[in-house]
């Protein structure tokens, strides 16, 4: 309000803070006196007196004539010393007054402004409105009082809110003064920079410097930065934070290089390097914020808020420039800036209490707001609300970032979301075409390492493990100059400081995916396979903005969505095909992963030899991955973990590691197995890596545990061995056999109608084969006759007699047969058990209808289709599966009939010794045609046509070529047709008596491939009590796994028990039987010539084909080969049963 003298002679009387200050000093110290009123402030827009007297040393004020301070000067001086100004109102830098408690002019109504002392008085306020010549106005004062525009407050509600102010002429000196209050920790308040000029930086000869001026938050401090052309300052201006929710007054002044910057009370001078003392300010200067078109505006790097996008969230007053007020509230209106509030007040309530973050979003308490932290969700925007575009990456794919301007940053703030199965590629990475300088993120051994080079050599941190378990993993880094903090989904923090002086990173592009800036590359990060989401880097959301073409510096192929990962696919189309790479890189740990696609049972897929007895395999064995390693103490196997056989044309992915403490994990798909070893630590390979076989006289060499006879025969993709992605066709040392790139996989599949009369479709690599095991009929789409015997007037049997050491017994059975009588009363085929053990199956017709009776241990077990009439002349199918005392039976296409036995039932049908077909020695003898029969792997009219050894055929029994035209197909129950052959039957023991239609059977599942003799119904050996001996397991392995959820496999899935003898009476038996068995065969040959063809009419035609029609295309996994032989046998003494 009035300041006089200088130095240290002087009275300065002032208005701070809504309180009027005195401060005198007579050259040996100052009086200070505050006076503030009882209640509120001064600055009320009320007229107030204010009388300060001095007599010698004893100081009086008074305001309104009764607050009233008195006090005494330092010392003995009672001298004012003389002057020759007085300023009224304020001054031109009245920061720099000496005394002066505060930096801003008056703004309000004085009058009676008087000074007097012995020899003079001067009415000031009078002599200045009369234009006395010694009285000098400056700027805008009115003689009469007039209502002063108040300075309200304005509230910043956003970081993109602003308010654009003229350019600030300070080039040798200024002030800027202001209040603020937040409670968000981070904000720039006030910027402005110079004209841009070139530095001449051997390092950054491209960088451009500007003089500059900023004040901003960072983590709850109030900094001051400055460069006048020759060096930066940054100055903390208060040791506290001061993001409390408190008003806070800041005064900065400058005088050339030197100055104060002051919060509150405390200040703290600088002095600026160099010898510049002009600060050239071209620019606008911004409060709050800075525009979001950021077009012209250079960043310092020092200014970090600035290049973080770090805008103020907070509330401002009393801005002056140069002792000038500044209208900040009518600028916001002016300029209509969203954003900003002309008010401040703090909410009570705490806004993340209402839980407003989506989508587990983590909320912080910001002012009168809310923030959401959505950087580990997947999602966008202001309460994680929109859901983040994903990238798809397959290796040979990018997103490239090509800004628009070099950029030179000291601060960073990158977060991305990534999912991978592969455990090394690059994420995310900064480069530049000038120097080594980066920030980059790759995944390294399943962990994530963050690299930052800026110029001195690089600093490394890692975070996190077994990060490529194709999970979405979050990673977040955090810079600020030389210090580092490297962050993986939730886990600790990893932190690290940068060696050196340097903290500037510079950088052109922003790449994802691939690294195509190389030339400052040491070596060369892998390509990224996997997705990418979220990726933001100093709060720009590249992947969105990209997308969304608000930006049109990027440039990628990589493809938006997520989509499954198939890369670099390649064919091995045939068994023999292989390729040889260079040796796998493996001592001291490993992560290898690889995709595959077969219908294959068996092959080679990965085969690596070393020093001594070290080697590596991957195959697969009987549709199931094996990982067969030897580290130097002996061979070990690991069995990966499925559901069902890998060979289902179906994509599987394989990540295989070992980590340096001899962890193993084998993953397939979604199933982990684990297995530590000891011992020897190093896996020393020499030779070729070969893929998806070996040379043919090398697999009689290969290692005992492993099985493969032959090579991989399917596509394999995104082979990654050890962090290299080889091309396995023009990376490979040589290759053999037909390998092409691509995968189209068979190029026939299975359809609804691939396979006629319900046969079951088999999906193989070159195509498709159908399994006609249960329909009668032959042929490669089972529409051709099955193999057919006429049993005419007289009957006669065909008989087939197990070897004694090689009889089966058997959980579950599989029977079927196509017929044609008009019989009302007969047996077509029964099997029996060793004499004496009584278990026994019958498949007979009973007054013209089919049913099977049998009994396993337990008692007699019927089931019938009582609805169907069969002994009508026509051709009928019949199809009977058993698991354990439960069976089911179909006719034609009529429903599947259930049959589920009260009770416990004894479920193995124990020592299987004959198969009698024709019932001529149950005194039922069947007179008519008998096709295509197949029990359990067994087709016995096909080992009858070719006079195998086991067969003995008796009576009147005729092979025929073709199949009689009267029996026509059998039609009258299409609409109704079932998928009996593949319907489960679970084995029970007990349930109520019932025997069920089933219009609609269970859904049909594929079947595992097995020999046929050899239908296993589970990985166990039988556990019933009706075994004397406990068995042996097999060591063939699963042939038939139980399915997931543990329910019992198909009724056609028998476990086969083999007996053994070695007795010399059974030897000597075996001889006589043999003897007996050619006489037999002599008198049949004879019998056969002169028999009586017998009265029973067929025609020949084999018009029952038509039946082609009902037919089942189901596509099942693995294939059932014919032949009995290839059985593997689980050794039992005796099959006899008891009962318990």
């Amino acid at each position: 309000m009035l300041h006089t003298g200088k130095s240290a002679d002087y009275v300065n009387l002032a208005l701070k803070n809504g309180a009027v200050s005195l401060v005198i000093n007579l050259g040996s110290g100052a009086f200070e006196a505050l006076v503030e009123p009882v209640n509120g402030k001064f600055n009320d827009n009320a007229w107030h007196d204010v009388k300060v007297t001095r007599n010698l040393r004893q100081v009086t004020i008074s305001v309104d004539g009764i607050l009233t301070t008195t006090g005494y000067t330092q010392e003995d001086y009672t001298m004012l010393g003389s002057d020759d100004f007085f300023y009224v109102g304020g001054s031109p830098s009245t920061a720099d007054l000496p005394g002066s408690p505060v930096s801003n002019n008056f703004m309000g109504c004085l009058k009676e402004v008087v000074y007097k002392n012995n020899d003079v008085r001067l009415e000031l306020s009078r002599l200045a409105k009369q234009g006395d010549p010694k009285m000098k106005i400056h700027g805008v004062v009115a003689f009469k009082c007039e209502n002063v525009a108040t300075l309200d407050p304005i509230t910043f509600e956003t970081p993109e809110s602003f308010i654009s102010l003229p350019k600030w002429n300070a080039k040798k000196t200024g002030s800027i003064s202001f209040d603020f209050r937040t409670t968000e920790p981070n904000g720039l308040i006030l910027f402005s920079h110079g004209k841009p000029r070139h530095q001449k930086d051997a390092k950054h000869p491209q960088m451009i410097k500007v003089d500059f001026f900023a004040i901003e938050m960072l983590d709850g401090h109030l900094y001051l930065l400055l460069d006048m052309g020759s060096g930066t300052i940054k100055i903390k201006a208060l040791l506290k934070k001061v993001n409390d929710g408190e008003w806070y007054h800041v005064d900065f002044q400058r005088d050339g290089r030197s100055g104060t910057i002051s919060v509150n009370t405390l200040r703290t001078p600088y002095t600026a390097p160099g010898e510049s003392e002009i600060l050239d300010l071209d620019d606008e200067l911004y409060l709050g914020g800075l525009p979001e078109n950021k077009a012209g505006l250079v960043f310092p790097t020092e200014v970090w808020t600035a290049l973080l996008n770090y805008g103020y969230v907070g509330c401002i007053r009393d801005l002056f420039i140069d002792g000038q007020s500044k209208d900040i509230r009518q600028m916001a209106e002016v300029q209509s800036t969203a954003g900003v509030k002309p008010s401040c007040s703090r909410e009570t309530a705490k806004p993340c209490l209402s839980n407003p973050c989506k989508n587990n979003g983590m909320c912080r308490d910001g002012w009168n707001r809310y923030v959401c932290d959505c950087s580990g969700t997947g999602y966008l925007g202001r309460s994680c609300e929109r859901e983040a575009t994903v990238l798809s990456y397959d290796g040979s794919m990018f997103m490239k970032i090509q800004l628009p301007v070099v950029m030179h940053t000291e601060a960073e703030d990158v977060s991305l979301r990534f999912r991978s199965q592969r455990a090394y590629g690059i994420l995310m990475a900064t480069t530049s075409r000038d120097s080594a300088d980066t920030l980059r993120l790759e995944l390294d051994a399943g962990r994530v390492k963050l690299t930052v080079n800026l110029g001195k050599g690089p600093e490394t941190l890692f975070a996190g493990y077994n990060l490529n378990d194709n999970e979405w993993h979050t990673v977040r880094v955090v810079r600020r100059g030389k210090s580092l903090k490297l962050t993986v989904d939730d886990q600790q923090a990893m932190t690290g400081q940068m060696a050196g002086d340097h903290t500037r990173l510079e950088f052109h592009n922003i790449e994802t995916g691939i690294i195509t800036e190389r030339r400052y590359l040491s070596s060369v990060p892998s390509n990224f396979i996997g997705h990418l989401q979220s990726l933001t880097f100093n709060g720009m959301a590249y992947i969105d903005l990209c997308k969304n073409g608000d930006i049109d510096y990027c440039e990628l192929n990589a493809r938006f969505g997520f989509r499954n990962i198939i890369a670099d696919p390649v064919t091995f189309k045939t068994k023999s095909s292989y390729v040889a790479l260079a040796t796998l890189q493996a001592y001291t740990s490993m992560h290898l992963f690889f995709q595959f696609k077969t219908t294959s049972l068996d092959g080679l897929i990965l085969y690596n030899s070393g020093d001594g007895n070290d080697f590596i395999v991957v195959e697969l064995v009987k549709g199931y991955l094996h990982y067969v390693f030897d580290l130097g103490n002996g061979a070990n196997l690991i069995k990966g973990s499925s559901n069902k056989p890998l060979n289902d044309n179906q994509w599987h992915n394989v990540m295989i590691s070992r980590d340096t403490s001899n962890l193993h994990t084998v993953k397939i798909d979604t199933k982990i197995t684990t297995q530590i070893t000891a011992g020897a630590r190093n896996l020393d390979l020499k030779s070729d890596l070969y893929i998806g076989g070996v040379a043919k006289e090398t697999y009689k060499s290969l290692p005992k545990l492993v099985h493969a006879k032959e090579g991989f025969q399917g596509c394999l993709a995104s082979v990654d061995l050890n962090g290299r992605l080889p091309d396995l066709i023009s990376d490979a040392l040589f290759c053999s056999g037909q390998i092409e790139r691509g995968c189209e996989g068979p190029s026939t599949t299975c359809q609804e109608d691939s396979c006629s009369n319900q046969g079951v479709c088999l999906q193989q690599w070159d195509g498709f084969s159908c399994d006609c095991s249960m329909t009668s009929f032959s042929g490669p789409l089972c529409n051709d006759p099955g193999t057919t015997y006429i049993f005419s007037k007289g009957g006669g049997q065909i008989t087939y007699k197990w070897p004694p050491n090689d009889r089966p017994s058997t959980r579950a059975d599989r029977l079927a047969i196509g017929f044609s009588t008009v019989q009302k009363e007969a047996v077509l085929v029964r099997v029996d058990s060793s004499s004496g053990l009584g278990d026994y199956l019958e498949l007979h017709i009973h007054q013209g209808k089919i049913g099977v009776k049998f009994n396993v241990g337990t008692d007699d077990i019927a089931i019938e289709e009582s609805n169907a009439i069969i002994n009508d002349g026509k051709y009928h199918v019949v199809r009977f599966t058993r698991s354990g005392g439960n069976a089911t039976l179909q006719v034609d296409s009529w429903p599947v009939i259930e049959r589920y036995p009260a009770g416990r039932q004894l479920t193995i049908f124990n020592s299987q010794a004959t198969i009698i077909i024709g019932g001529k020695e149950q005194g039922q003898p069947f007179q008519g045609q008998l096709s295509g029969l197949y029990y359990n792997g067994l087709k016995v009219l096909n080992m009858a046509a070719e006079n195998d050894a086991n067969i003995a055929i008796v009576g009147n029994v005729r092979l025929v070529g073709e199949v009689p035209s009267s029996m026509t197909t059998e039609s009258t129950a299409t609409a109704m047709q079932s998928e009996m052959s593949t319907s489960i039957m679970e084995t029970t023991t007990t349930l109520a008596t019932s025997t069920a239609r089933r219009g609609k059977p269970p859904t049909k599942e594929p079947i595992s491939q097995t020999t046929d003799d050899i239908l296993v119904a589970s990985a166990e050996c039988p556990s019933d009590d009706e075994d004397i001996d406990p068995c042996e397991p097999s060591s063939g392995g699963l042939a038939n796994p139980t399915r997931a959820g543990g329910r019992e496999p198909y009724p056609g899935s028998a476990e086969v028990i083999r007996e053994s003898s070695s007795t010399t009476g059974m030897v000597v038996g075996i001889v006589a039987a043999a003897a007996l068995c050619i006489l037999i065969l002599l008198y049949a040959m004879y019998k056969y010539r002169n028999r009586d063809e017998g009265s029973y009419h067929v025609d020949e035609s084999r018009n029952y084909i038509s039946n082609s029609a009902q037919s089942n295309g189901a596509v099942v996994k693995e294939k059932q080969p014919s032949s009995a032989k290839s059985a593997n046998k689980n050794k039992k003494n005796k099959d006899k049963e008891y009962y318990v």
